[in-house]
């Protein structure tokens, strides 16, 4: 059978975020859009990149990375974003003020940066901070 897509077993980018229906078209324009990956695998989870700070979790994870987007898609990136007012941390209520909920989460994204460099080295891991501010969607980038 042939595909109608030139090389589907050759995907750049790999992208975990959370399953908010809120973000769900403005992860996907922000990624193909803003950073230019028209084909990207994604893992999409409560939380996003939250999962692979759970120790109970996050091997499962790993390792579905590793068999789909790694082996078999030969990804160079993955790209991580945390959003304000995520469910899986008790929504923005949980924390004493957005600083406190952003200070949270990007300690979640940074664990797992760490844990994905240690498991693919060769891979670069990008991380963004998703807020909703007005009518749309902004992304920022943390270091």
């Amino acid at each position: 059978m042939q595909y109608p897509f030139k090389n589907f077993h050759h995907v750049p980018v790999a992208a975990i975020y959370c399953l908010d229906p809120r973000f769900r078209t403005q992860h996907e324009q922000f990624i193909s859009r803003e950073l230019g990956f028209k084909d990207f695998d994604q893992y999409v989870f409560p939380g996003g990149p939250k999962v692979l700070a759970d120790e109970t979790k996050r091997n499962i994870f790993l390792d579905a990375i590793q068999n789909v987007s790694v082996n078999l898609h030969h990804i160079e990136k993955i790209i991580l974003i945390a959003h304000r007012d995520c469910g899986a941390y008790g929504g923005s209520k949980a924390f004493s003020d957005p600083v406190a909920e952003k200070e949270a989460q990007t300690k979640d994204l940074q664990t797992a940066q760490k844990i994905l460099l240690e498991r693919f080295p060769k891979i670069s891991v990008s991380m963004f901070y998703a807020e909703i501010v007005g009518e749309k969607v902004e992304f920022n980038p943390v270091e």
